[in-house]
């Protein structure tokens, strides 16, 4: 049961973590009154933990969850520290919106241009069009990612 237990820990965060990546700016936005580790405690922590409740006992938790969470930890604030800042100041990362406008077809970068581009992108890829298969999911993920990345420039 440990291991199962485990796996399914690991799978959680590593979902959360693709949440977090396609609304990053909308997260920052919500939660930039918390430092990184805050923000890790109340969005990814509380979450794995709500949803373990309904399928195992506090014990079998207890016992698994501070392994994977400290495996997680480390590398998915890091993912929050390097978000938050891209949020924070998006013009010192130039090549991340050149990345993202590339990504659009986006030539002159306007909020009209840009959500007539993510709307035509998400008509052609969302899972609910083209079926539930992996690649929906991938690059609807990507999408929102860089979908973040041009409305945080626009509105810095």
């Amino acid at each position: 049961m440990s291991t199962f237990c485990k796996k399914v820990i690991e799978h959680m965060y590593d979902s959360r973590l693709e949440d977090f990546i396609s609304s990053f700016y909308e997260l920052y936005n919500k939660y930039k009154h918390l430092d990184e580790d805050a923000f890790f405690k109340e969005w990814f922590d509380r979450f794995v933990v709500r949803n373990l409740m309904k399928y195992f006992s506090p014990i079998i938790i207890t016992e698994n969850l501070e392994d994977v969470r400290l495996l997680k930890r480390r590398a998915y604030v890091a993912y929050v520290k390097t978000y938050w800042s891209l949020c924070s100041y998006p013009r010192r990362y130039p090549s991340k919106v050149e990345e993202a406008k590339r990504f659009f077809n986006i030539k002159e970068l306007t909020p009209e241009t840009l959500k007539k581009a993510y709307r035509r992108l998400v008509k052609e890829h969302h899972p609910d069009v083209v079926g539930k298969d992996k690649n929906s999911h991938v690059n609807m993920v990507k999408i929102n990612y860089y979908y973040q990345i041009l409305r945080s420039y626009l509105e810095s």
